[in-house]
């Protein structure tokens, strides 16, 4: 490129949009062949949330589910938690760890890619990769007659399912910040798994715990998932109570994530 080109590039403000998009466009597109060639994640965060829903709702809790079919909706909300949220979590948090530890994340800023375009590949995989977790679980729910739901209900369930990915994401981010890639998988399953279980997320919880359930995401979502359901036996918050500690989950665990990534890289 000679010296006029140059100017001109200048002159014309950077590159055009159309690059712009291609670069996002490129950055996903490796994002999710990491994941895919990646088995140890891949295979668990598509198969598990799937086979543990139909191991409960189809064998384990069959008759409860026939006598009262919000008992079905209730699993089939919990396990699609699950499903959208694992890739978001894992696949982030492990990635990003692993990255930093590697030195590609400085490499990958010190590159000519637009800012944040890996990040944006990372949120976009980790939704993506959750909503084909997700999409097994609602064709055997149905499949089965286990989900008793009008498809308008069934739509915002889903809707809600994907865009609550978005705190895990963010959760992931945070953690994929913090602490190196060998140890990333393990503090991710110290803050998940204590969650789908204190939360109340697969089964209620006596009332001497219900103090600390607020205290996990998995629980706002599932409280969202009722109301956008109509199970008004499962609902324990208000809707805007739920969507606002979901929003401060979310912006407390970015803010944490980018003050990490600024300060070490």
């Amino acid at each position: 490129m000679n010296a006029q080109a140059i100017e001109n590039r200048i002159i014309a403000g950077g590159p055009s949009a159309r690059r712009i998009a291609g670069a996002y466009l490129q950055e996903i597109r490796c994002e999710a062949l990491r994941m895919m060639r990646n088995p140890g994640l891949a295979l668990p965060v598509l198969i598990m949330p799937v086979a543990l829903y139909a191991l409960f709702a189809l064998l384990i809790s069959g008759e409860a589910i026939a006598k009262d079919p919000g008992v079905g909706i209730f699993l089939f909300a919990a396990f699609s938690i699950m499903g959208t949220s694992m890739p978001a979590l894992f696949g982030i948090g492990t990635s990003l760890a692993l990255e930093r530890e590697m030195g590609l994340h400085k490499l990958k800023r010190a590159q000519p890619a637009p800012t944040g375009s890996w990040l944006v590949a990372k949120i976009v995989c980790g939704i993506g990769f959750g909503l084909l977790a997700y999409l097994p679980i609602v064709i055997l729910a149905t499949a089965t007659g286990k989900l008793s739901l009008d498809t308008g209900p069934l739509l915002n369930m889903s809707l809600l399912m994907v865009a609550c990915a978005i705190p895990f994401c963010a959760m992931g981010l945070m953690i994929g910040a913090l602490v190196r890639g060998s140890a990333a998988p393990a503090y991710a399953n110290l803050l998940y798994i204590p969650g789908c279980y204190l939360s109340g997320m697969f089964f209620p919880l006596p009332k001497s715990m219900h103090w600390q359930a607020p205290l996990w995401p998995q629980f706002h979502v599932e409280q969202l998932a009722m109301h956008a359901a109509g199970i008004e036996k499962f609902q324990f918050l208000p809707v805007q109570i739920s969507l606002g500690s979901l929003i401060a989950f979310t912006v407390t665990f970015s803010a944490v994530a980018i003050w990490r990534l600024a300060r070490k890289g």
